[in-house]
């Protein structure tokens, strides 16, 4: 049984501009194991400076330390997310599929999205 999380960034974005980012998990076969997705910042001094909500307009709050977890990962679909980044620099996102029991690092990607002004 193979897993996988990916998420489609902007490599390049503008300070202030909204983008669009998706975050998906797959498996090849079918399963009842229950998952969720663990986003951290590569840098968790840059939690002020991101403002990311679900498409729904839900607000993703990234804690102290950088994280937000997603509960509740349906296999096989992707979470439409709007983002925008209040200052320039290099944003790195470490992306996890977990094991909602265990915490089983089922698939990890990283991303990195650099940030200018206009």
């Amino acid at each position: 049984m193979a897993f996988c999380v990916r998420i489609k960034e902007p490599v390049n974005a503008v300070v202030n501009i909204q983008e669009f980012i998706q975050v998906c998990a797959f498996t090849t076969t079918p399963t009842d194991k229950d998952t969720y997705v663990l986003v951290s910042l590569g840098d968790r001094n840059q939690v002020d400076d991101i403002d990311f909500v679900f498409s729904d307009g839900t607000q993703i709050v990234f804690n102290e330390v950088g994280a937000h977890r997603f509960d509740g990962v349906i296999l096989n679909t992707c979470a439409n997310i709007l983002g925008t980044f209040k200052k320039p620099g290099e944003y790195l996102f470490n992306v996890a599929l977990l094991e909602q029991d265990s915490n089983i690092p089922l698939d990890v990607e990283v991303a990195v999205v650099k940030v200018a002004r206009t």
